[in-house]
């Protein structure tokens, strides 16, 4: 089983049954690290730290240590708090489009 889907397994054992949720990895640029970030409506009356914590507390426990070498740190945000944030950051820095590497640079043209 490659290190995502152990991941997504553990995510899915964290948040109450039946809430939807989705799984993103964010480069960090700092080498390897990765932001661990997941969106779902679960806990959305709870504050981000608690939801946080929450979250690593269900998963890091059952992460190998190369697995939580590459976590840098983990986020967990509504809808709504990913779509304000992408509104607030500068579109070279978004890589869920895929066309912008770690350091910032742009891919080249396929």
């Amino acid at each position: 089983m490659t290190a995502t889907a152990r991941i997504h397994r553990l995510v899915i054992a964290a948040i109450p049954k039946g809430k939807p949720f989705r799984v993103m990895w964010e480069p960090t640029g700092l080498g390897k690290w990765r932001i661990l970030r997941v969106v779902t409506p679960a806990w959305k009356s709870l504050p981000r730290s608690e939801r946080m914590l929450k979250i690593r507390q269900g998963v890091e426990p059952s992460l190998t240590s190369r697995e939580r070498a590459q976590v840098f740190r983990f986020s967990v945000l509504t809808a709504a708090e990913l779509k304000r944030l992408e509104a607030a950051l500068p579109t070279e820095h978004l890589s869920a489009s895929g066309r912008v590497r770690a350091n910032g640079r742009q891919k080249a043209a396929a």
